[in-house]
């Protein structure tokens, strides 16, 4: 093997991989990168058989070849290269010489014939088409609110469903509930049949990274549903991943229709408010006061610490609805407010024990609702 690539694309590409590679396998190999020459390219592949991502880079082929080679090591050569480019070549002893600029490098690779197959075939299967950057927005949207204490229950997971021409992305954690939904640019199958799965949160975060990373000249990204896994693929990368056995909440009763009470606020002096007065919220609880007025134009927030004083704020708001005060973990609601590409957000409550309804005040050409269960005032 011996071939020629752009050092810049080269990182990118053994960055975003490496991510999938496992420090704690029981197979050594897979603390390893695959790299396999093909037509013109050269394909970077890592998994730890529980996801895989395979991302593809133009490459001048100078002879074709495989090799596997230990990802960290290879990510800090390639971080380091000061060269436009790096040549890589491997002898017959699996010696690997990686050359950038002036510098030189010999790694011990190892035999790519352990290695397992990263991404499954998909012949037969008809992918769905989404247009990239509104799966970007459904992801970020909905997968922080994913449980961030068990990687093996369903609730560290994302529900994906596609149905007709919508897809939805639902996640919770048992406090808060986020439900994104969006449109499906093609779908082959018959308008009522849908498909859905339980998709680890890690690997929609990995997946977020990976169309952030190669934006440009990809405007789609195909999925394809496996037995037992999803793979999500554009021109520059694929991943796949297992998916979570069970069967996840079924949210959409928990979300009211309708609640009586509405406040409509600019989402970014929502947001900075809500800063502000996070500065002396209590550190265990995050809790922080939101207060209505019938009649007023402006809301109030309010916090307290026992440790180190209490933080009030005023917000300009249109509020219709009877005086109320419900309290809230602040972090919930930062953490959807950034995300979120709005000028204006409503929010709807019904009693200060009801569920927090953040959602969209203006039309959009998609759905959004995040709830966020209060905390009851003592």
């Amino acid at each position: 093997m011996d071939i020629e690539v752009k050092t810049e694309q080269f990182k990118k590409v053994v960055s975003c991989a490496s991510r999938a590679t496992s420090n704690k396998a029981i197979q050594p190999i897979l603390n390893n990168i695959l790299l396999s020459s093909e037509k013109g390219f050269l394909m970077v592949s890592a998994t730890d058989l529980d996801l895989a991502i395979e991302c593809k880079l133009p490459a001048e082929i100078l002879k074709p070849g495989r090799i596997t080679l230990p990802a960290k090591k290879l990510d800090e050569i390639v971080n380091k290269a000061s060269g436009n480019s790096v040549n890589i070549s491997i002898d017959k002893n699996q010696l690997a010489k990686i050359l950038s600029d002036k510098a030189r490098f010999q790694i011990n690779g190892v035999s790519p014939d352990e290695f397992p197959e990263v991404i499954s075939k998909k012949e037969g299967e008809n992918p769905f088409k989404i247009e990239q950057k509104e799966l970007l927005q459904g992801i970020s949207l909905t997968s922080f609110a994913t449980s961030k204490f068990e990687s093996t229950s369903i609730l560290s997971g994302v529900n994906f469903e596609i149905k007709g021409n919508k897809f939805e992305i639902g996640a919770t954690d048992g406090s808060r509930l986020a439900r994104y939904i969006g449109n499906v640019i093609e779908n082959k199958e018959e308008k009522n049949q849908t498909r859905s799965a339980v998709i680890p949160g890690r690997a929609l975060n990995e997946l977020e990274r990976l169309i952030d990373t190669f934006k440009e000249g990809n405007e789609f990204v195909l999925i394809y549903f496996l037995n037992g896994q999803v793979i999500f693929q554009n021109n520059d990368f694929s991943l796949s991943t297992r998916l979570i056995n069970g069967t996840f909440p079924e949210y959409d009763k928990l979300i009211p229709k309708e609640q009586s009470n509405k406040a409509i606020f600019s989402r970014g002096e929502l947001l900075s408010a809500l800063e502000r007065v996070a500065i002396l919220a209590n550190e265990r609880t995050n809790v922080i006061k939101l207060t209505f007025e019938k009649g007023k134009k402006v809301s109030q927030l309010n916090s307290n610490s026992p440790d180190y004083g209490n933080a009030t704020d005023e917000i300009e708001v249109e509020y219709t609805g009877n005086s109320m005060e419900i309290a809230f973990n602040y972090r919930y609601l930062t953490e959807a407010l950034r995300n979120l590409q709005a000028d204006k957000v409503l929010i709807e409550i019904e009693t200060p024990l009801s569920p927090i309804l953040l959602k969209l005040s203006e039309k959009a050409d998609y759905s959004y609702t995040y709830l966020i269960m209060p905390v009851q005032l003592r």
